[in-house]
């Protein structure tokens, strides 16, 4: 009978450790959220966090993307047929506040 509750416990413990240790990869942040409310900013590298209680929210790209803009045919106001093509960089400064959702009641 004891081998059988050490056993249990034993279990329980590993799926604790695994639940609480978190490693965010680099260019990466995790918001961390505590029954559904947002606590901290996990940048990159190893945490702790508590199981059960806390969760990862929102997993962030902290790099820099590209979004690819097609291209567009313009007329200008001297009637010259121009072609216009574009690129847009960006990049999330704050993950907080890139993770935040709107729930408005409408």
């Amino acid at each position: 009978m004891f081998e059988i509750i050490a056993g249990i416990i034993v279990v329980v413990a590993v799926f604790f450790v695994f639940r609480s240790v978190r490693v965010v990869p680099q260019g990466y942040e995790f918001t961390v959220e505590r029954f559904g409310r947002y606590i901290q900013t996990l940048r990159p590298g190893l945490h702790i966090i508590i199981p059960l209680i806390d969760r990862i929210g929102a997993k962030v790209i902290m790099m820099e993307l590209v979004l690819d803009v097609p291209s567009q045919d313009v007329i200008t106001k001297d009637n010259a047929a121009v072609t216009v093509d574009g690129v847009i960089f960006y990049q999330i400064l704050d993950a907080a506040k890139s993770a935040t959702r709107c729930d408005y009641k409408r």
